[in-house]
């Protein structure tokens, strides 16, 4: 019996172990009071090292392949607010991520439909509905963008003008068999020059290289400059969303008083888990003529959506399973052990 017990608990723990399983996610970042907002309170548990899927709903389905995901609607406001909740269409163009008009539809929000589709929230209070995303079994492979909206209507006024108060929730949704599609960037060049009123600027290009939407973000830090100087770190401003295969400049203003240099510049940029830090030895130039250097990649860190999911549970399991197999050896050799020690023991 007991070594039933234990093979049936190393069956177990070799079985795959799903990724697909939901954890509870921080809430949003806080709503002013006299707002309406709304926040993701899921993530799947394969992309919880991916900040994006916490406030957005990001996700790779293959056709046929049904998401749910659940959503709050908070409401500080002194008044009870009657919402609305829709899915309306969405793209990725020149570096941002672009809201349909209304209630613009598309392929993804005709696969999501949002549960109620009204809700009515007291003042300071909160409500929750689900989100569920049903792709079609002939859907063809595909990134496809969206936007869960929460919209208030008021009233009119006198002139009988009424005004529409929305919040919403990105999403990008991958469609295809197998693997996820690749995210992934590349830093080119950094450039140092000066703006109109002589202020000094450090540009970058940034290349979408990889076949999923990328919401960038990053920092400029200077270190080893004259006298040992430091400054930063500096937000890098760029456009919020790259599509596959877009470009965008990154450039970094910084303070008139700042000297020339030379200063060693460090920028890291991410969308989600995919990190670049990249580097060079800048001087900036007295007029506005750009200095081009080139630059080492310092450091880079690569996220694979789900198969961070799949990974942590697969090395637990194997761990499970070898602790198992030994504790199994040694009952099978303990088991044969005894019958000797008993005879000789009667001898």
């Amino acid at each position: 019996m007991r070594r039933l017990l234990l093979l049936a608990a190393l069956t177990a723990a070799l079985a795959p172990v799903g990724a697909v399983s939901a954890v509870q996610a921080p809430p949003a970042p806080g709503v002013e009071t006299g707002q309406l907002g709304i926040a993701l309170l899921e993530a799947p548990e394969s992309r919880r090292d991916d900040p994006r899927a916490r406030i957005y709903v990001v996700d790779h389905l293959e056709p046929g392949d049904t998401i749910r995901r659940q959503i709050q609607v908070s409401n500080t406001t002194d008044e009870t607010a009657s919402v609305a909740l829709y899915a309306a269409s969405a793209s990725v163009q020149d570096g941002a991520f672009t809201f349909g008009e209304g209630r613009a539809a598309n392929e993804l929000t005709r696969w999501t439909t949002v549960s109620p589709s009204s809700v009515s929230v007291p003042a300071g209070g909160s409500a929750t509905a689900q989100v569920t995303v049903a792709v079609p079994p002939d859907a063809e492979d595909g990134e496809r963008y969206g936007v869960v909206w929460a919209e208030q209507a008021a009233a009119a006024d006198a002139g009988g003008i009424s005004s529409v108060s929305r919040v919403g929730i990105r999403m990008y949704v991958s469609v295809g068999e197998g693997a996820e599609p690749v995210s992934d960037f590349t830093v080119g060049q950094l450039t140092a020059t000066r703006d109109a009123d002589g202020a000094p600027v450090v540009q970058a290009t940034v290349q979408n290289t990889g076949q999923r939407a990328l919401d960038m973000g990053g920092e400029l830090s200077l270190s080893d400059g004259p006298g040992g100087l430091k400054a930063g770190p500096f937000p890098a401003s760029l456009g919020t969303t790259l599509g596959p295969g877009d470009e965008e400049p990154v450039s970094t203003v910084l303070d008139e008083a700042l000297p020339a240099g030379p200063w060693l510049a460090r920028i890291t940029l991410r969308s989600g888990e995919v990190v670049r830090t990249v580097e060079g030895t800048i001087t900036f130039p007295d007029d506005a003529k750009p200095i081009t250097v080139r630059t080492l990649v310092v450091a880079e860190r690569d996220g694979g959506g789900d198969d961070l999911g799949v990974v942590v549970p697969t090395v637990a399991a194997t761990l499970i399973a070898l602790v198992l197999l030994f504790l199994f050896l040694l009952c099978r050799r303990r088991d044969g052990a005894e019958p000797d020690e008993t005879a000789a023991a009667a001898a």
